[in-house]
């Protein structure tokens, strides 16, 4: 009974910050279907950290809800192209070179990034938790990845950085190969980028057997980045040809292909599959998902569900509840059965990341106008 009355008052907070966060941000110009695709990404990459390896169903053990990270990778891919392919058109009908357009790019995902992984390692590091001290350079370089790569070895709680990481590596060199190739050849780069980076993931799955390097390291992630982008070029000078895959039908296709694929990977237990070819697949499935709802198309019960008022809000902030979730602790909920658990921290990692958006993120992206991508 106490623990009933506990659960439905964190819900009543819950709802009221996202009646606050409706009458604040409401007016904001999102492709509101989008956010809610951000929702799921991160919270099937919290079920997967939280709760999964509990499960004794061999099926539900198997799902790969760590595919939520891929998720993430291909609408970044897919959203960075836009706004570079976008700016650059902008950019070329001006006749103007790309040095601000670079320079307020940065300044922008700085902005938006740095703030709050910032503040959070040098908390850690003050307290000294667990191995921050040990780990501070390449958790401030943006290179944990490389080091969980070479070493093949889990760093506790900073485990999910590897991804930030590889976000970050990206953008260090993304806008340049954009901006800087002719449209004429770009397809054909992209195209390029995503067969090399299944190759470099197909080579080390088979000569090192060192599953982080498999999946962190930053050549053997670029094809879910790269599948964005492509979809992102595709959209933006063959929209023509892209619309008639906008269709629902084409969505149960994917989708269904790509379960047919995991059923049999789980049934036969194909290691090389999983490791190589099953993100792969499910990359695809991503541009399909991404692709309907870049126009908001979806129709029906999934339109509902990516534009609830609660999912969009949670999709918003979804970049601080997938960098707070590892470190909400997990003790205090040991008593409690699987599902209450997960609510709990569910919960918690939703105030932790409400509270900060509304008082960090969102006051420091407001300098964000001071770099615009282009001025009239």
């Amino acid at each position: 009974m106490k623990f009933t009355k506990r659960l439905l008052w964190f819900i009543r907070i819950n709802i009221y910050f996202v009646y606050l966060s409706s009458m604040s941000e409401g007016k904001e110009n999102h492709i509101i279907q989008l956010d809610g695709l951000r929702f799921f990404a991160v919270f099937s990459v919290m079920i997967a950290h939280w709760a999964q390896w509990h499960l004794s169903n061999k099926l539900l053990k198997e799902l790969p809800f760590v595919h939520g990270v891929t998720l993430f990778f291909v609408l970044s891919g897919f959203l960075i192209t836009t706004i570079l392919l976008t700016n650059k058109e902008h950019y070329l009908k001006q006749g103007k070179g790309f040095s601000k357009l670079i320079k307020n790019f940065y300044f922008r995902r700085i902005l938006r990034i740095f703030p709050i992984y910032y503040l959070l390692l040098l908390v850690l590091f003050i307290f000294n938790y667990q191995n921050t001290r040990e780990l501070i350079g390449w958790l401030s370089t943006y290179t944990i990845n490389i080091y969980q790569s070479i070493t093949n070895v889990y760093v506790g709680n900073f485990n999910h950085f590897w991804s930030l990481a590889v976000e970050e590596q990206f953008y260090l060199f993304w806008p340049f190969l954009i901006l800087f190739i002719p449209n004429k050849h770009l397809l054909k780069i992209l195209v390029l980028i995503i067969a090399l980076s299944i190759l470099s993931k197909a080579y080390t799955y088979g000569f090192t057997q060192n599953w982080m390097a498999i999946s962190y390291f930053t050549s053997n992630c670029m094809y879910a980045l790269g599948f964005g982008a492509l979809l992102a070029f595709l959209k933006t000078y063959h929209f023509t040809f892209l619309k008639k895959f906008i269709a629902f039908k084409w969505f149960l296709i994917v989708a269904f292909t790509y379960l047919f694929s995991l059923f049999i990977q789980i049934s036969f237990s194909l290691s090389w599959w999983k490791y190589v070819v099953d993100d792969v697949l499910f990359s695809i499935v991503a541009c399909q998902v991404i692709l309907i709802a870049s126009e908001n198309g979806f129709k029906g019960i999934f339109k509902e569900l990516l534009e609830h008022p609660f999912i969009v809000l949670c999709g918003k902030i979804s970049y601080g509840m997938y960098l707070y979730h590892l470190f909400i602790p997990t003790k205090i909920f040991e008593s409690l059965n699987g599902l209450a658990s997960l609510i709990l921290l569910f919960i918690l990692t939703f105030i932790v990341s409400y509270l900060s958006w509304k008082f960090i993120e969102q006051p420091i992206n407001q300098l964000k106008q001071k770099f615009p991508y282009f001025s009239n």
